[in-house]
This record gives structure tokens, C-alpha cells and sequence, in this order.
């Protein structure tokens, strides 16, 4: 592929406005934006690009009186194609103009599946042109710019149209029904971003010092039984590896789990547990289990202690400003970044000690959360999905888990007594889902793999079809390269999918779509209350994985909470039409994220 850098260059209001008229009436325009800063707060736009068949054009507003805010609504006319969409629809936001924008990258996700990426990566990936860079970090605010930073400013418009004819000549009615999904979360996900969650710093710390007393703890019981002169750096994956490989068994080390790239021994978390379940009743296992356990509270301080701190002190609020990003995982799900605030655990025992990271998440002097959840949403798709009955009438009716739970156990039993019981069922039932085996499943169970595959039978045998849809899954797959999702979009498997992926990726990309529905109508449903005069001060918070949250002021918060309510079980809906509502969503409202009412 060729680019061509001969535009129109643009430094009048008057030729502005005529060249967006024009663009208006071809329908769709790429646009870019190049600013001085990466938020309006601290910056302005300097440059923005055009592009589609009959464009090219490039504008620079330090040349057109009253710059970029002043011309801002002109763009209402027409639609344009960006791509990372949060980034322009913020500075457009900023000069109180509402464009419609779409977003390149979503189209290719609505087709192929999730991801992350950077335009020059899909430039190259999809296109076969190589963009150079080097004048991203450019002097936008200089007086006079260089010719080749205007060239620069204008190919990214050129290649994002380029991407957008290109992609669109492969989507279909489902397709696009997937791209709006996704396009149309932009705006909530700016408010979440933008509002920040405030932490308790105070009772952060007191928490943190808690964990690092318990690291203290597993490392001294560790030291008894692997001294120094061993193993010199307990973090140390080679030597532990070196150590390991030196004492154990050649039969041990040959299933052990390896490293992909430096093919040592593992020993992370998850192969620790699994290597105390080889153990049952020695020392071995008092080993393993105290060394996971050690790199269970380690995970707890690197990622949820001082960085938890350190990211809420960069603003004057303490409030933390993680990114969510839309469409991250392959299946489509978010991720979140600058922390992950998706990794935040839920309220449990952690080692033996009742624990809550989520109380940290505070509201504002005078208001409360606004949190729902919705229940058991994986399941409750993939009986959905699967037409699966008997499924569906044991998450709305019973409870899968204690079904699951009894069949271990050889009797009924107790959802408060047996809540150990239980939580092993739900290892079995998503190990299942998501396609494991009697091997895996009896390494996660530690249980032989007789018991394992007896699970799996009871399973495949009341969840017949459920079952069966993981491998429906597979021979799609198989056929087309691609899998169907419940939103219309799909995502490609490649020449040799494999069984694991093909039942977990349509389950966790209905919830998605449930979740992209709720988000969308909640920020619409917001939007229109405070128009209004009610809802006046609540904004949205965040999405942590099958969660919304909000901030309200105390006396709006049961309203709020009833409207959250509405948009979750609609967005449900939107996707599963007609489908049984009943305990769909849980929650409350409270003055932290772990204590909700």
C-alpha cells in the first residue's frame, strides 16, 4: 500500500466550514487530532486531519481565530472515523460539541475479536504499510511547524480511512450490530475515567502493614525449610528453579510445569497449589502450599498496596484514574490499566484472615456508592446460549454450585455450613465450561483423576446440552475459522482452534454484551436525569468485571440505585431477549465498595 501526502491545507474559518459541509455529505471522514497536551485541561488541538475519497485536508487551528473550540460544532455535521476514539471525543466534549464519532479499531474488533493495539501495528498487520513515528513526540505548540510534521499529522487520517474502507467491505448486518456495542460505551467510559475513585488512604496503609506482617510470616516458615545458602533470592525464579531441579525427583521435575521462553521450572502461585496437591499429608505439601501462599500476599502488596497509594496521591482528591479499555480481551472484555483495577479482589479470607481491599474504595464526604452485580452471569449466558433448561432452572431456582457441591461431597449439603464444598463446586463447573479436563480438573480438585472425570460426567450428563455447546463451538470453528457471538460480532479461531477457547470465549463475550448494553443505557438514563435536575452529582464509577458502580449523594442514592437496576436488567435484555429476569443483579448501596446494603 501507497499514502499520499498531498492535502489541502486549512487556515480560515470560512474554508473550514465548507470543507466539513463537504464532508458532511459524503457520510463518513476520517479525523485526527494532533494537541499540545494529552488532556484538554493542560492543552489545545493544534492540528486536525480529514480524509476520505474527495478529502484531504489538513487544519491548523492556531491559524483560525478563536482555534479549535470555536469551530467545534461544525463537526456535529457529518460522522467521523478515528481511530482510539476516547481520546478525540474528549477534546470535543471539552469545547461542548457532540460529534458522532466512530471508531476504526472497534470495527475490527466487532470482526475479528478483541484486542490491543496502536494504529501503526494494524497499519502494518492489516494494510502492509510500515508508519514511522518519529514525530509523534513533535513541539505541536511551535510557532511555525515542519513540513514533515504536517506530513505526519495528515497520513494518520489517510491510513485510519484506509483501515475504515477496509474493514467495512467485510462487515456484515452482525457485525456492525457488534461495532455500535462497542463504539457506544465511549462516552460512559470517559465519565468513569474522568470521576476516579477516591481511596481511604488511612486505612490502606493499616491493610498494607497487615499483608506485609503475613509476607513476613510464610517467608520465616519458608527460611526453616530452604536456607539462604540454598536459595540466596526467595523472588528468584531461576534459582528456585536451579534449587528445585537439584532436589526433586527426576519423574517430579519432568511433569513439572515449565517456563515458555527460558524453559525453567515454574513457580508461580497456581503450579505451587498444584504441586501441594501431588503431596497430600508430607512435608511437601506444607511446602508448597506455604510458598504460594507467600506469592498469594506478595501479589496482594505489588498490586493492590503501595501503587494503590502512589496512583490516588498523583491527584489532589485521592481519587485513582485507571483506564478502562474497551475491547481489550480477545472475547472482547475490558481490561483495566494505570492499576488494573479489575484485579481488585473481592471481600474474603485471605490465609486464614478475613480481608477487604474494597473497603479502601470510599465515597465522597455527603455521598454513597451505587454498586450492582450481576449474579452468576456466565452460567446464567451459557444456559442461554446453549438452551440448556435444566441449567437455567438451577441458577434462577437453586443453585448450581450446591449441585455440583452434593455430587463431591456423596450428600446434601448446607450452603452456609459447607461454603468450602461449595467454592471447590464452582472450581468444577467453570473448569468444565471453559474445557478442562480430568487432568486439570483433578490438579485444581486435588483428586485423583477417577473423581475428576465422575465430575465431569455428573456435569456433562445434567448439563446436557450446555455440554455439549463448548463443542458445537469447536466444529463452527473448525468449519468457518470464526465463532458467532450472542451480540452478532465474531471472532476469529484461527486454522487449529482449540476446545478450551471455543467454550470459554462465547460465554465471556455475552457477558460483555450484556455489560456494553447496561453501561450505555446507564450513561443515557444519567445524562437524562440530570438534564432534569435529578441525578445532579452522580457519576458514574467504574465497571469491574460483571459490576457497575456509581457515586450519588446520599439522598440520591436510592434513586440512582433503581435506575442502575433498570439499565442492568434492560442491557441483559437487549441481549437475551424476553429471557427470566429473576435474581439477575445484586448489590446495594454503602459508604465503601466492600460494605454495600
Amino acid at each position: 500500500m501507497t499514502s499520499t501526502t498531498e492535502y489541502e491545507m486549512i487556515t480560515s474559518f470560512k474554508r473550514l466550514k465548507s470543507v466539513v459541509k463537504h464532508c458532511a455529505k459524503e457520510g463518513h471522514t476520517a479525523l485526527d487530532f494532533e494537541t499540545t497536551s494529552l488532556i484538554p485541561a493542560e492543552g489545545r488541538v493544534r492540528l486536525v486531519s480529514l480524509c476520505n475519497t474527495k478529502v484531504s485536508a489538513l487544519v491548523d487551528f492556531d491559524r483560525i481565530r478563536g482555534g479549535f473550540k470555536k469551530c467545534a460544532k461544525l463537526f456535529e455535521q457529518g460522522t467521523w472515523i478515528v481511530f482510539y476514539s476516547g481520546f478525540e471525543m474528549r477534546w470535543f466534549m471539552d469545547a461542548g460539541a457532540e460529534p458522532t464519532i466512530y471508531d476504526v479499531g472497534y470495527l475490527r474488533r466487532a470482526i475479528l475479536g478483541g484486542g490491543r493495539f496502536k494504529l501503526a501495528q494494524i497499519a502494518l498487520w492489516d494494510l502492509g504499510y510500515e508508519m514511522s513515528k518519529e514525530e509523534q513526540a513533535s513541539d505541536w505548540a511551535a510557532p511555525v511547524l515542519r513540513q514533515e510534521q504536517l506530513d505526519y499529522a495528515y497520513l494518520d487520517a489517510d491510513i485510519t480511512w484506509r483501515l475504515w474502507e477496509h474493514w467495512s467491505q467485510q462487515a456484515d448486518p452482525g457485525r456492525w450490530t457488534a461495532f455500535h456495542m462497542f463504539n457506544s460505551m465511549v462516552p460512559g467510559v470517559i465519565e468513569m475515567e474522568d470521576t476516579g475513585m477516591a481511596i481511604d488512604i488511612k486505612q490502606h496503609k493499616i491493610l498494607c502493614q497487615r499483608w506485609a506482617d503475613i509476607k513476613d510470616e510464610k517467608l520465616a516458615k519458608i527460611r526453616e525449610m530452604v536456607g539462604v545458602d540454598e536459595v540466596e533470592n526467595i523472588n528468584s525464579g531461576p534459582q528456585w528453579s536451579d534449587y528445585f531441579a537439584r532436589t526433586m525427583p527426576d519423574h517430579i521435575t519432568r511433569a513439572w510445569p515449565r517456563t515458555e521462553k527460558t524453559d525453567l521450572l515454574q513457580t508461580t502461585r497456581e503450579t505451587l497449589t498444584m504441586l501441594a496437591g501431588t503431596f497430600p499429608g508430607t512435608p511437601l505439601e506444607e511446602f508448597f502450599d506455604c510458598f504460594a501462599d507467600y506469592k498469594t500476599i506478595q501479589k496482594y502488596l505489588s498490586s493492590f498496596g503501595q501503587t494503590v497509594i502512589d496512583k490516588a496521591q498523583e491527584h489532589s482528591d485521592n481519587r485513582i484514574r485507571a483506564r478502562f479499555n474497551i475491547g481489550a480481551a480477545k472475547t472482547g472484555r475490558f481490561s483495566s490499566s494505570n492499576p488494573n483495577l479489575q484485579q481488585i479482589p473481592r471481600d474474603k479470607e485471605l490465609l486464614g484472615e478475613a480481608t477487604s481491599v474494597r473497603s479502601s474504595f470510599t465515597a465522597g464526604l455527603g455521598r454513597s456508592l451505587v454498586s450492582l452485580d450481576y449474579s452468576g452471569i456466565e452460567l446464567r449466558a451459557l444456559a442461554l446460549l446453549s438452551g440448556d433448561d435444566q441449567l437455567l432452572e438451577d441458577m434462577i431456582e437453586g443453585d448450581v454450585h450446591l449441585e455440583v457441591a452434593s455430587k463431591i461431597a456423596g450428600r446434601k449439603i448446607d450452603k452456609q455450613k459447607d461454603k468450602a464444598l461449595r467454592s471447590a463446586a464452582k472450581a468444577v463447573s467453570f473448569g468444565i465450561v471453559y474445557g478442562s479436563g480430568a487432568g486439570g480438573l483433578s490438579a485444581t480438585m486435588r483428586c485423583p483423576e477417577t473423581a475428576a472425570q465422575a465430575y465431569i460426567d455428573f456435569w456433562s450428563i445434567r448439563y446436557a446440552k450446555a455440554f455439549q455447546y463448548r463443542y458445537d463451538m469447536l466444529n463452527e470453528a473448525k468449519r468457518t475459522r470464526y465463532i458467532r457471538m450472542a451480540d452478532g460480532g465474531t471472532i476469529h479461531m484461527g486454522k487449529k482452534p482449540d476446545l478450551p477457547k471455543c467454550a470459554n470465549y462465547p460465554v465471556q463475550r455475552a457477558a460483555l454484551s450484556i455489560m456494553a448494553a447496561a453501561i450505555t443505557r446507564h450513561k443515557n438514563s444519567l445524562d437524562a436525569a440530570r438534564s432534569e435536575g435529578g441525578q445532579e452529582w452522580t457519576r458514574m464509577l467504574a465497571t469491574i468485571h460483571d459490576a457497575l458502580i456509581d457515586e450519588a449523594k446520599k439522598k440520591d442514592a436510592p434513586a440512582c440505585l433503581e435506575i442502575m437496576e433498570a439499565d442492568m436488567i434492560g442491557g441483559f435484555l437487549d441481549v437475551f431477549p424476553g429471557a427470566n429476569t429473576d435474581r439477575l443483579v445484586e448489590g446495594g448501596i454503602g459508604p465503601n465498595w466492600g460494605k454495600l446494603d
